[in-house]
Formats: structure tokens, C-alpha cells, sequence
């Protein structure tokens, strides 16, 4: 994509936070790319297969996914501040090694959706990238829509849902109780008649052990949602979904995502109740909940317990 674009976009949102702004045009670049290989029918082939255990039951690499990550890779070496990227396709990468700054780690999921976009399948496609300072505390956090060309992000004020068009901003609101009672989704207080959403796509490794398992705690629920990822956290800080029950997600499809629900007033813990923190592990995977609030998120924990322990 063009850098006069890209720096076009920095000046437009220089009126946020310096890194902040640098993830916005960041994630909408991705998010260019994605449409312009969609466009040209390119960027399904395979380019690379993962090796070893890591991520070993999806071990295709796609163009999509490396022209994304290598865009991001790119950016954050223009920057010459130094960081330690996480990442879906490269793994731990230390980025200007030695150059003056305060380190700061960047969790970056390219493009999640990689079988939807092989397929041609418009639909679930997203990009996410967050920074955390030296003590792995949250900076801010960005998650783009390919397919809409929304972007969802979080820093210190808040957590926002905006429009890309172009190199500007537009359409900006903050997502929080008050955003979600205005569009008419209050708070659902019983998993009887509530919404979850937990990745269930690739069925060997997702679909029958979250059924296996947690059978008893889907039963109730009057709608499931299929999918996760980065942004499973953003649909329940729209409210668009009540529950993200998140098993065993890969650490950089949780971290790129998560801030943006902890800045919307709603509950993030693990599946015992305590907070998720992020660490210098990129390999890990975590049990991650998100309710809209604190009466659901209750009684979510306790049917996950009561499976846990049959």
C-alpha cells in the first residue's frame, strides 16, 4: 500500500495518542490489503506450513497472512523505536534491538480467517494488533473488519468503534454500558435466553471438545455464534453478544483483542474467575469468559465449574 497513505493517516489521527495513532493506520493498512488481494483474487496460496507443535492442526501460512504481517513488521521497523513482536507467523521477533526507547511488546494477530478467505468466503475476516509497555501493562489495541471496514479500539479513555473511510476516522463511539443499552441490547441477566459466541469452525479441534465438554453449558442459551478470535471480544463489548466463551485460544488471538473489552464495562476473567494477563509466551493458550456483566458472568463460571468437575 502507498506510504503517502499511510502517512496521510498519521496526520489524521494526530490527535490521539502517538502510539495509538500509529496503531489505527496500522490496522487500516491491513486492512486495505486484505481487500485489494480479495479484489485481485490473489492471496490464498500457500506460502509457508508452521513446524513443530505450535498451532500443528492449522499448519497452512497463506499469502494474506504473511503480506499482512510482513506490513506490520515493515511499520514497526520505519518507527526505529524498539519492540518484541508476538505474532501468529513469525512467533517472537525483537524489532530494533538496541535503539533508545522504552521497550514496548506488540501482540499481533494479521489476519484471522485465513480458511474463510481461501474459500471465498467474505465473512469473519480481521487484523489486530495491541502494544503493552515493558511490564506487559495495555497501551492501546486495535481490531479491524475487513469485510466492513470498522475499526474497534481501546487506550486509556475508553473503548471506541469507528469507520475507516479512506485516511480518516469517522462515525466514532465509545462502546460501554450506555452504547449498549442506547442500541437496545440491555444487560441479560440469565444464560436462559442469552447470546454466546466460542470459536467452533475447524471441528476437530474446537467444535466437538467445546460440545464434549461444556455441553451442559451451552444447552440454555438461545443463540450461538460460531466464532472468536480478536474479535469475539469486541462483539460482546458492542453487546451485539452476551457471552465469549473463548477455550483454549491461541495467545495472540486473545492479547490483540482483549483490551478492547476491558475498556467496555463489561467482565474478563479466565474460567476461574481470575484476571488474564499477558506475558513474553507467545505459544501459550488460554481459557478466556467475557459477559456483558457481573450477574451473567457469575453463573457462567459456575456451570464452567460444574462441567469441569462431572
Amino acid at each position: 500500500m502507498s506510504d503517502e497513505v499511510f502517512k496521510k493517516r498519521l496526520e489524521n489521527f494526530s490527535n490521539k495518542d502517538e502510539i495509538l495513532a500509529r496503531n489505527l493506520a496500522m490496522v487500516a493498512e491491513a486492512i486495505d490489503i486484505v481487500n485489494e488481494l480479495s479484489e485481485k483474487n490473489i492471496g490464498w496460496e500457500e506460502v509457508e506450513k508452521r513446524l513443530g507443535e505450535y498451532k500443528s492442526w492449522d499448519p497452512d501460512i497463506l499469502k494474506v497472512d504473511k503480506d499482512t504481517e510482513n506490513t506490520y513488521r515493515k511499520r514497526l521497523e520505519q518507527w526505529g523505536k524498539p519492540f518484541v513482536l508476538l505474532s501468529e507467523e513469525a512467533g517472537r521477533v525483537e524489532i530494533n534491538a538496541g535503539r533508545p526507547g522504552d521497550l514496548l511488546y506488540v501482540v499481533c494477530d494479521p489476519f484471522d480467517g485465513s480458511y474463510l478467505f481461501k474459500h471465498g468466503i467474505k465473512d469473519f475476516w480481521y487484523s489486530s494488533l495491541a502494544f503493552y509497555d515493558k511490564n506487559f501493562n495495555p497501551v492501546c489495541c486495535c481490531v479491524g473488519d475487513c469485510v466492513s471496514g470498522k475499526i474497534a479500539y481501546a487506550d486509556k479513555n475508553g473503548a471506541f468503534l469507528a469507520d475507516i473511510e479512506g485516511e480518516k476516522i469517522s462515525k466514532e463511539v465509545k462502546l460501554d454500558k450506555k452504547y449498549r443499552q442506547q442500541m437496545g441490547r440491555p444487560d441479560v441477566l440469565d444464560m436462559d435466553g442469552a447470546s454466546i459466541e466460542s470459536y467452533a469452525m475447524k471441528p476437530k479441534k474446537f467444535l466437538i471438545p467445546l460440545v464434549d465438554r461444556y455441553r451442559d453449558l451451552f444447552l440454555p442459551f438461545k443463540f450461538f455464534l460460531p466464532n472468536g478470535g480478536p474479535y469475539g471480544f469486541v462483539d460482546v463489548a458492542e453487546g451485539k453478544i452476551d457471552v465469549y466463551f473463548a477455550m483454549k485460544q491461541p495467545f495472540v488471538d486473545v492479547f490483540s483483542g482483549i483490551f478492547i473489552a476491558e475498556k467496555a464495562e463489561v467482565v474478563v476473567t479466565d474460567f476461574k474467575g481470575n484476571k488474564v494477563r499477558c506475558s513474553d509466551n507467545v505459544k501459550t493458550v488460554l481459557d478466556v469468559a467475557v459477559s456483558t456483566n457481573p450477574a451473567l458472568h457469575e453463573k457462567l463460571l459456575k456451570k464452567i465449574q460444574e462441567c469441569e468437575n462431572k
